[in-house]
């Protein structure tokens, strides 16, 4: 199912970590009962103690620390079963800045976003499109 016995194992060890959590901060129990910024707020705290236990794990020590690119945070994030609004800094943003920038500018950012000291986000605009529906063509 997972690829083998030990990447079974590793799943449910990474899931029992989530589940386990002495935060609390994972519960997913009241998510229906809360209001729309109590549930963003409880989001970027997923997050960041996601993050946290990732770092704590060793999670993408074998991708020179890119935590995202580790199978591992695949597995770790699916064990969270909530969505993290930080997703668009490693999904775009960091992507970007890996693809779109030189060497020197690399250099500088990547550090950055890779340690969280700088979280970024992801926009772009198409002619004739966007969120207002009137003009669309």
């Amino acid at each position: 199912l997972d690829g083998g016995k030990t990447r079974t194992d590793r799943r449910r060890y990474l899931e029992a970590v989530i589940e386990r959590d002495p935060t609390g901060i994972f519960s997913n129990d009241d998510n229906h009962f809360l209001h729309r910024t109590q549930r963003h707020i409880r989001s970027v705290a997923k997050g960041v103690r996601l993050i946290e236990l990732c770092r704590k794990l060793g999670i993408g020590d074998e991708c020179g620390g890119e935590i995202t690119e580790s199978q591992d945070f695949q597995v770790i994030l699916e064990a969270v079963g909530d969505d993290v609004p930080l997703a668009l800094h490693w999904v775009m943003f960091q992507p970007n800045i890996s693809s779109l920038c030189d060497e020197e500018q690399r250099a500088r950012w990547l550090p950055l976003c890779r340690d969280w000291r700088m979280i970024g986000c992801y926009a772009q605009t198409e002619l004739g499109h966007g969120s207002n529906i009137r003009a669309l063509e």
